[in-house]
């Protein structure tokens, strides 16, 4: 706090670089640990070859959150690094959505809607376009 009571504001850039910091962070680190348990316990159906690999369509990404969930939950370690994927592809979305919250506190509404613009074209990539593109 500062002498008259009220706090600092946060430093944008630092927010910034935190959010993007932690989200590889966490990506990273359930990446690395559902390779090491993939290592660890190789499951009986996993295919030996990269050829088998491709024409199985292994570890195929799911859509189903509830799948995902429980996936990770009984420790496959297909659905871990799947997780960690969707936090890596997250990180960048979750970077623009801070940006948008700290132009707000800034109350610089030019930027807000330039940003707030990009986070919904990135949003709508992500749920609209990408199911679309998935099933077609």
């Amino acid at each position: 706090m500062t002498a008259g009571g009220s706090r600092p504001k946060p430093d944008m850039n630092v927010v910034i670089s935190d959010v993007l910091k932690y989200g590889v962070l966490a990506s990273a680190i359930l990446i690395g640990l559902g390779v090491v348990i993939l290592f660890l316990n190789t499951p009986k159906s996993f295919p030996s070859t990269t050829s088998e690999l491709l024409v199985m369509n292994y570890g195929k990404p799911t859509l189903d959150l509830s799948q995902l969930l429980s996936g990770v939950a009984s420790a496959n370690p297909v659905y871990i690094i799947e997780l960690g994927l969707i936090v890596l592809l997250a990180t960048p979305v979750a970077r623009v959505a801070a940006s948008v919250l700290m132009y707000a506190v800034e109350k610089d509404r030019m930027y807000v809607a330039i940003t707030l613009f990009v986070l919904i074209v990135l949003l709508f990539g992500l749920f609209v376009v990408g199911p679309i593109e998935a099933a077609a």
